[in-house]
């Protein structure tokens, strides 16, 4: 395995911080490779850089490489997770990152290792469900704004030109006189004059521009309408033009040239990206008919054509085996609950086995100060007691930075039990996943799981990631699951 190792330290400086100093950072990673047999390959570091600064010279240089596709290393290494970022946003992208590349992450300090296949596929399920999580709160906000609407109040965001917000926590459109009497003058104008768009401009210059003419003249939050996701809902703000008015406008409005084809744009290709033409071993391009009807992958080789819902159903299918039995998982969870406690367990005796050592080294430090304050010393003697002060100081360093070091990691519990368990938890939301129709994490999963897909006489192959399986798992179109 070949490592790059990474170390920080803060503004604050690595006098201040002491025993985290780059020195101590990078002794303390060489030492956690060559336990593991490995080799350091790159080395780099940033002092006086905050965690929440991305654009560290250090570490700017290995995410260069890591993007660029050059890097010669198989997994970053750090003293702790805080050394990398601060920020979970930040280390969210960052483990993103290094999963898409193929890359590990370690942890010489606490229980993180992401390099092994199991810790990378890991690593992978908790960005899918990172971002299934985020795509959930974006829509709790979503459906927080609905509520607002179907009351009648404006939702977000800068109110219409014509209105004006309230106090504080106050949603309710109210008339901005000055504005609401352009919005009125520029309806009566367009419904009833010649070269009307010209003239409204000309009259407005400055306060109207020509794309914003249309959007007035087509918004019906001035017929006292809120329109939100689609859906509109009576308001309780002052209407400032008459239906009468807005229809004929309407009437007079030039239609929109270009248009989606709506069918095709919303077909998901759960594929796209994944799926390789077996003959010629190119990307295929994901395709609808005119009529949008249709979907498919398409190989711009060769012409090869597969229908894009038949293979798409055959990726769900897959994720839908990821599912974990109840029964599995109520064993499971005690089961690895008392694997973390016994490793817990185990750290304990040397954790003691350290602190008399310890306790040792101060004894023997004070019987040298008990015995220069009660006698005269020699100098040949002085310099001799002298020298083992010294190594006793250091030893007693070395001991205390153990110590530190293993009381923060059994205090945290972070390992992979830990992450075990959440991973159980996660997986038996997988399937409700998959089932949902939800299609953004749905995809988000089946990035993290497959790795490519070839089509070959009516026969689909899925190639998983290779954190999870080097097999081939063939499903075929005929398939009745």
């Amino acid at each position: 395995m070949k490592y790059a190792i990474y170390a920080r330290v803060s503004p604050r400086g690595s006098d201040f911080e002491g025993e985290t100093s780059i020195a101590m950072q990078l002794e303390i990673c060489r030492k956690f490779v060559a336990d593991r047999g490995g080799t350091v390959v790159r080395e780099e570091s940033d002092e006086f850089f905050s965690g929440k600064d991305l654009k560290r010279p250090g570490f700017a240089r290995i995410m260069d490489e890591l993007e660029s596709g050059r890097a010669e290393w198989d997994t970053l290494l750090v003293y702790k997770l805080s050394r990398l970022t601060r920020s979970l946003r930040d280390g969210a992208d960052i483990f993103d990152k290094l999963f898409r590349q193929g890359r590990g992450f370690a942890s010489a300090t606490e229980n993180l290792d992401f390099s092994s296949p199991a810790g990378r596929a890991m690593l992978g399920m908790m960005q899918v469900f990172n971002q299934f999580e985020r795509e959930q709160t974006g829509e709790n906000t979503r459906n927080k704004m609905m509520q607002i609407a179907r009351r009648g109040e404006w939702p977000a965001g800068y109110p219409p030109f014509g209105y004006k917000r309230g106090a504080r926590g106050d949603n309710v459109l109210y008339v901005d006189d000055r504005n609401a009497a352009i919005v009125k003058d520029i309806f009566e104008m367009y419904a009833s004059a010649t070269d009307r768009t010209q003239r409204i401009l000309t009259k407005y210059k400055g306060i109207v521009s020509n794309s914003k003419l249309f959007i007035i003249l087509r918004n019906r939050i001035y017929l006292g309408e809120i329109v939100y996701n689609g859906q509109t809902f009576p308001g309780k703000h002052q209407p400032l033009i008459s239906q009468d008015l807005f229809d004929r406008v309407q009437a007079t409005l030039p239609q929109k040239q270009f248009a989606t084809r709506p069918k095709a744009q919303q077909y998901p290709y759960l594929l796209s990206g994944l799926l390789f033409c077996s003959a010629c071993g190119r990307r295929m391009n994901a395709l609808s008919a005119k009529s949008g009807a249709y979907h498919y992958y398409v190989c711009p080789e060769c012409k090869n054509r597969i229908s894009a819902e038949k293979a798409d159903a055959c990726l769900l299918d897959y994720l839908r085996n990821l599912k974990i039995p109840e029964s599995f998982l109520r064993k499971a969870r005690p089961l690895l609950e008392a694997e973390q406690q016994k490793a817990l367990a185990d750290k304990k005796p040397e954790l003691d086995r350290l602190k008399r050592d310890l306790r040792q080294c101060e004894k023997e430090l004070q019987k040298i100060v008990d015995q220069i304050m009660a006698m005269e010393i020699s100098p040949p003697l002085m310099k001799r007691m002298d020298q083992k002060s010294n190594e006793l100081e250091t030893r007693k360093q070395e001991l205390t930075r153990k110590i530190s070091e293993m009381e923060s990691e059994l205090a945290l519990g972070v390992d992979y039990y830990s992450i075990a368990l959440d991973m159980l938890a996660k997986l038996q939301q997988l399937h409700d996943l998959v089932d949902s129709q939800n299609e953004l994490p749905i995809r988000q999963a089946i990035l993290a799981n497959i790795e490519r897909a070839e089509y070959e006489k009516g026969e689909i192959k899925l190639i998983p990631s290779s954190t999870i399986s080097p097999e081939w798992l063939p499903r075929r179109d005929s398939n009745p699951n």
